[in-house]
């Protein structure tokens, strides 16, 4: 259970990474972002809050809620200080979200956003749920909304609910702080917020909903609520509704119940009519035809031939090495996932012969599979985008494997993932890629 003084350190993290964001930014010419400024704002208040607290005598719950804000808080200044002032022009979520608000579907989509053209309309590529809920913010500044402001946020968002996640599990404070700092800073999960195009916008909501129905899972276990939130992360990263089984097992295992698994049907069903509804009305079909109307003609967008360059760029795929600054570069088509965070291997840690575990297994490896036979490994990116949805369930494998406290193999690792991630930030921003 978190303590007060763990609440005032992650403050204290987000305000320095804040202060130290803003004299950066000042001294590079750039004038700090709202964001960033409102990020050290809330830290500080809340901080200065925290302290007044002091001598009262907080409930467990509330504490809990508390050091949820605190992780926000520090990783939206984290994010805010590391992402610069520029907003993504790859924006088709701000697009489709201004079209909602004009009650129509198809979107004004220049040459750099990717769409699909049919009769003469033009139609965004992604899934539905990340634009439905920037519709607020788009309805009050219109078209000069702030994708990558929205990503940020979403990804502070992430690594508080990992942070909220990982308290289902029996470990300690200590413990759990090493695995969401990983979450939140020695994973793709970083680099993908501050970017904030499209496709990383899909990621991040995605990522959020499944942290919430894995909580769910091992927490209060209430299969109406597990099953909307799977069913909303689906919304946002179509692979995600292959998982859905796998809930419903680890439902009935926990509980024992078989009637419970009718708690799922709401939040499945209503997805899935969300989804076939979207799509009768932009392509009069069942299912998402976009990619394959933008794919060039002849492609198989599904294919075994497409697995050996995909697992390649997911296992192997090495950053470029040459004689100019600073000599190690990532490449423009991407990077293995242990090269950019190792700490994954503790994934396999846990022994998977227990039920519980392949199951999360299991769900993890479906969830990468339908990325493994695509016609495209995800380019450009830092890292393995594609897989990056199927995050949570590995870090539920850590969480498993870490047996209560973390022993000094894991925090090497983590320190090891968050430094060549912060390398791979840094790079990409000031020098592009290799």
């Amino acid at each position: 259970m978190p303590t007060l003084a763990d609440c005032q350190r992650w403050l204290a993290a987000g305000l320095i990474a804040a202060v130290i964001g803003v004299i950066v930014m000042w001294r590079l010419g750039e004038y700090p972002s709202r964001l960033l400024v409102g990020s050290g704002l809330i830290a500080f208040i809340t901080l200065y809050a925290t302290y007044a607290l002091r001598g009262i005598d907080l409930t467990p719950a509330r504490l809990e809620v508390l050091s949820e804000f605190a992780v926000f808080a520090m990783f939206l200044a984290f994010y805010a200080a590391t992402a610069g002032n520029d907003s993504s022009p790859f924006n088709a979520h701000i697009r489709q979200a201004y079209s909602f608000l004009r009650g129509h579907l198809w979107i004004d989509a220049p040459n750099y956003i990717e769409h699909a053209q049919l009769g003469g309309y033009s139609y965004q590529l992604h899934p539905l749920l990340p634009a439905f809920i920037l519709m607020p913010a788009v309805a009050v500044w219109g078209m000069d909304t702030n994708q990558t402001v929205a990503a940020i946020i979403f990804g502070a968002i992430d690594a508080a609910l990992a942070w909220r996640m990982l308290g289902r599990f029996r470990l300690a404070n200590s413990a759990r702080t090493w695995l969401a700092v990983f979450f939140g800073a020695g994973t793709i999960l970083w680099s993908e917020s501050i970017n904030g195009g499209s496709w990383e916008v899909s990621m991040v909501v995605a990522i959020a909903f499944t942290l919430l129905a894995l909580d769910e899972t091992f927490g209060a276990v209430r299969p109406l609520w597990i099953g909307i939130f799977a069913g909303l992360a689906a919304l946002a990263r179509y692979d995600l509704a292959f998982v859905w089984p796998f809930y419903a097992v680890l439902v009935y295992w926990r509980a024992r119940k078989i009637r419970d698994l009718a708690g799922f049907i709401p939040g499945f069903a209503i997805a899935a009519i969300v989804y076939v509804v979207f799509n009768e009305l932009r392509y009069h079909s069942l299912f998402d035809r976009g990619v394959f109307i933008f794919a060039p003609p002849g492609s198989r967008l599904f294919a075994l031939d497409h697995f050996p360059g995909n697992i390649y760029t997911l296992l192997f795929m090495a950053p470029s090495v040459n004689g100019n600054f600073p000599y190690i570069h990532p490449t423009f088509g991407g990077q293995a996932l242990i090269l950019t965070s190792p700490a994954f291997v503790l994934a396999l840690r846990p022994s998977f012969r227990k039920f519980e575990t392949g199951m999360i297994a299991l769900a993890a490896l479906v969830a990468m599979t339908p990325s493994l036979f695509y016609f495209t490994n995800g380019f450009s990116q830092f890292g393995t985008r594609h897989y990056l949805h199927a995050f949570p369930f590995l870090l539920v494998l850590m969480a498993i494997g870490v047996h209560r406290r973390a022993d000094q193999m894991t925090r090497i690792l983590v320190v090891a993932s968050i430094l060549l991630i912060a390398f791979g930030v840094w790079h990409i921003r000031w020098y592009g890629y290799g």
